[in-house]
């Protein structure tokens, strides 16, 4: 039993527990409020109405922190919550530790100046904890003459349950305090990078599972279901002394700590950070991993895909992706995290992003990739093209005919259901166009097509989409070394990495956070993929693309302490 060391029978604790003689009518008032782990001994019991009284009890706790986890369980046992109302000094002659509490209602008349109302009834109940020295000396006798401390009974607890409101109402459970358990709870959640509403959910849905048909009753104790308003309070309050503010100067010096941080444990600079000339925040990354990708792939000094992902974190900052592919799929390159989507800021992040790329670059192509594949964006090509004025420009097909679907459906430029069809099929068949030739004559057919003639607006739109054939065209670009890939899937699929298995489809709390989940989580998940790969444990699809002999010992030479290459 918490607060004895020796066990008693059954029977003897629960006649202890609510019987002491002379005293039988407190049994069905304090049976209910009492927290029934204790043994406690009502030494005295005052009946003032039906519901109403007043009682002195006792229990065999010794210590402070015995007394205050005897409160914490008396208020969840009893569903109320109790205020301090005065303190006393520890050093006393005959008490150890002695508070006293008022009710929760009893808040001395504050009104909430933002509701204009209080939950003020001036609830004359009381608590007193009073806990009594024990005589250290053995040879010392007490000259106290309660017959109690001597069978260790040193908390002594005054209880005034005289609550002038309703005691048993559900209101009553929604103002209690949330416990250190659930706060616990809600800290782990923030920690794997839920939002306030998230992890409330989340709280909400294991209470149902596992209160069950009491989950009705459950939801209503603020003390295991805290309302959104608290989870908001605490999260912010874990997150600015984790993580520091959420935007301004004090986050920028945080986010610059933590990379100062991150470069020593490398021991290289692995990531940088600057302001542009317009107030911009730019972030470069280049992991450990990526450098071996960049030193170790051939593919990365070949094709290059970039794509980004906004609204990551809470002010809506952009993650840019450079990946290459491979035969496990699609490999990062870097990452540059910016506040703005403009071109200036983008084409500062590309310079800076360049600081931090390893010597060896791009498989020993220090001026760039031979071919870059985005979408139709212009401010990041136009900070690519200047970034790496040798490589090749070309459109992702998939997003080339999105683009030009949504443009069929756009209401403006006129082209009725029936023909939108037909229209983007003609234009698929320029994309897929087997030869130069026949995309000339495609084109040509396209133009004098009947159903096309029907909308100038469209043939407009074709003949300046036309123009740049060179970006979009497969037969075009035959000799470019894209290895029959002629859409960004993969760094699309790195998408939806990032917000899965990165962000959890949620948001960071600021660019520190954000920063934080690159070179950690993400860094993380491609280690554990290729690691996969080396072991066989992929799923079904991409093992059929690996699926190789089995290559001898002999055939496997060590080139440098952490490389192997094989012969086949």
């Amino acid at each position: 039993m918490l607060g004895e060391k020796e066990e008693e029978p059954d029977e003897s604790r629960e006649k202890r527990r609510v019987f002491v003689s002379g005293h039988r009518n407190h049994e069905t008032n304090t049976s209910k409020l009492l927290p029934e782990q204790y043994s406690h001994t009502v030494c005295s019991y005052d009946t003032i109405a039906d519901t109403s009284f007043r009682a002195a009890i006792k229990l065999k706790l010794s210590t402070e922190e015995e007394a205050k986890r005897w409160l914490e369980d008396f208020q969840s046992s009893s569903g109320f919550t109790w205020r301090v109302s005065k303190t006393y000094p520890n050093g006393g002659r005959y008490n150890k530790y002695r508070v006293d509490f008022r009710c929760q209602r009893n808040n001395f008349g504050y009104v909430s100046k933002k509701m204009n109302k209080t939950n003020n009834t001036s609830c004359p109940a009381t608590l007193f904890l009073i806990l009594k020295r024990q005589l250290e000396e053995e040879d010392r006798k007490s000259r106290s003459g309660d017959p109690h401390m001597k069978e260790g009974l040193f908390l002594h607890v005054n209880l005034r349950h005289e609550h002038n409101h309703e005691v048993s109402c559900a209101e009553v459970r929604t103002k209690r305090e949330v416990s250190a358990e659930t706060i616990e709870k809600l800290k782990k959640l923030f920690e794997s990078g839920h939002s306030p509403s998230s992890a409330l959910d989340v709280l909400k849905y294991d209470l149902q599972v596992g209160e069950h048909h009491n989950y009705v009753y459950a939801a209503a104790d603020r003390s295991v279901c805290p309302d959104l308003q608290f989870c908001y309070r605490l999260y912010y309050k874990l997150f600015k002394k984790a993580k520091g503010a959420a935007g301004g100067e004090e986050m920028f010096k945080e986010l610059e700590q933590t990379l100062d941080d991150y470069n020593k444990e490398q021991g290289d600079v692995c990531a940088r950070m600057c302001k542009t000339t317009d107030d911009q925040l730019v972030i470069a990354i280049c992991t450990p991993m990526m450098r071996r990708v960049h030193a170790s792939l051939r593919e990365s000094g070949e094709m290059v895909f970039v794509d980004s992902s906004g609204s990551c974190g809470r002010h809506k900052h952009r993650i840019f992706l450079l990946l290459t592919h491979s035969s496990a799929g699609g490999l990062p390159l870097g990452v540059f995290i910016t506040t703005s989507k403009t071109q200036p800021t983008i084409s500062a992040a590309m310079e800076l992003l360049q600081t931090v790329f390893p010597p060896d670059r791009f498989f020993g192509h220090p001026a760039g990739p031979l071919v870059i594949m985005t979408d139709d964006c212009a401010a990041l090509r136009q900070a690519l093209h200047e970034a790496f004025p040798e490589a090749t420009l070309v459109l992702s097909v998939f997003h080339l005919l999105q683009a030009m679907w949504r443009w069929l459906w756009n209401g403006p430029n006129g082209i009725p259901k029936q023909h939108r069809t037909h229209l983007l099929s003609s234009f698929r068949g320029l994309v897929y166009a087997s030869s130069p030739a026949a995309l000339k004559e495609g084109y040509t057919m396209l133009i004098k097509d009947h159903i096309a003639s029907q909308h100038p607006k469209f043939v407009r739109h074709l003949q300046e989409v036309f123009k740049r054939r060179e970006e979009w065209a497969i037969c075009l670009q035959a000799e470019l070394p894209t290895r029959g890939t002629h859409t960004n899937n993969y760094v699309e699929s790195a998408t939806r990495v990032v917000k899965e298995k990165v962000l959890h489809r949620l948001k960071a709390y600021n660019l520190t956070q954000l920063v934080d989940f690159v070179i950690t989580r993400m860094e993380a998940h491609y280690i554990r993929h290729l690691t996969d790969v080396a072991n066989n444990l992929l799923q079904s699809s991409l093992k059929k693309e690996l699926e190789t002999e089995d290559i001898g010992r002999d055939s496997i030479v060590q080139v440098h302490y952490c490389g192997m290459q094989m012969y086949s």
